[in-house]
């Protein structure tokens, strides 16, 4: 019986060792989604946080991937961020990594930006931000205008809204048969995945729905690949299968030939991200 009980053991945290020396591997050759290499600085970047380096902000991200709030947490102790998520996995996730960059100056909350009173719950802030975030809320049909009503309540009176979508020449939803963050598709059904956004969703369902003054957007786009058609995309080939593990770690260079920045979507052959900026001028 003891040897049985040995041997379980050791099968066990052998198993448990190898998983996480395979988690340590693919974390080292693709450290990041390729879009994010252009996508989270460009973020960052619009939003003019950086230059309140010497000031003691309170920060919110919605939802964005982890990266960017890490960045911002990691970047200056002085700046307080609380990173809100409505799915207990990706919360759990988040305060993991927190923990091992020993960061003292973020926290996580769990809950739903739709949420009408969030105000009482979590106050207000000096920068609010959110990437590829809003082409995913729920339902299909309205879920991107009701969170961004809240957004205003949300900000201090001279505050800052940042935030990035998918962007296209039309709008059209994305549907997948894969499971998705708030749906379990056993069914194997065809169901919503997110939005690509054109000039004039982008301003029906984001801009005007936040009640906040726009003062500044950037396009990003694809520069040479399937032109026209925006389905096939870079970013799904080289993070896919083997081809994110052996390109992964050089995701920042390519991008930077593959994407191109534009101050409107006119100057883009293919768009494919919005970066938008807002401030409170209630």
């Amino acid at each position: 019986m003891k040897y049985q009980a040995k041997k379980i053991f050791r099968k066990t945290y052998n198993k448990f060792s190898l998983n996480l020396m395979k988690a340590a591997v693919q974390n080292l050759l693709m450290p990041v989604a390729y879009t994010r290499t252009r996508e989270i600085p460009e973020v960052i970047d619009i939003s003019g946080i950086l230059n309140e380096k010497r000031n003691k902000l309170r920060i919110l991200d919605i939802s964005s991937p982890q990266l960017l709030s890490l960045s911002l947490a990691y970047h200056n102790p002085k700046w307080e961020i609380l990173y809100l998520n409505p799915f207990d996995d990706e919360i759990l996730d988040m305060k993991q990594r927190i923990n091992v960059l020993k960061l003292k100056n973020i926290k996580t909350i769990q809950e739903d930006i739709k949420n009408q009173d969030l105000k009482n719950k979590i106050g207000s802030f000096d920068y609010i931000f959110s990437s590829s975030v809003f082409e995913h809320i729920y339902p299909e049909n309205g879920g991107d205008i009701e969170a961004s009503k809240i957004i205003k309540s949300l900000l201090n009176t001279t505050g800052i809204f940042t935030i990035s979508v998918p962007f296209y020449k039309k709008f059209f939803h994305e549907y997948t048969y894969k499971n998705v963050y708030y749906i379990d598709n056993k069914r194997n059904e065809k169901i919503f995945f997110q939005r690509f956004y054109d000039e004039e969703t982008l301003r029906n369902q984001i801009i005007i729905p936040t009640g906040l003054k726009l003062i500044d957007q950037t396009y990003i786009g694809e520069r040479f690949f399937f032109k026209n058609n925006i389905h096939k995309r870079l970013g799904t080939i080289l993070g896919s299968g083997k081809f994110g593990f052996i390109f992964g770690r050089f995701f920042n260079l390519i991008s930077k030939i593959f994407m191109l920045k534009s101050k409107t979507p006119v100057g883009l052959s293919k768009p494919y991200l919005a970066f938008l900026k807002f401030k409170n001028d209630a």
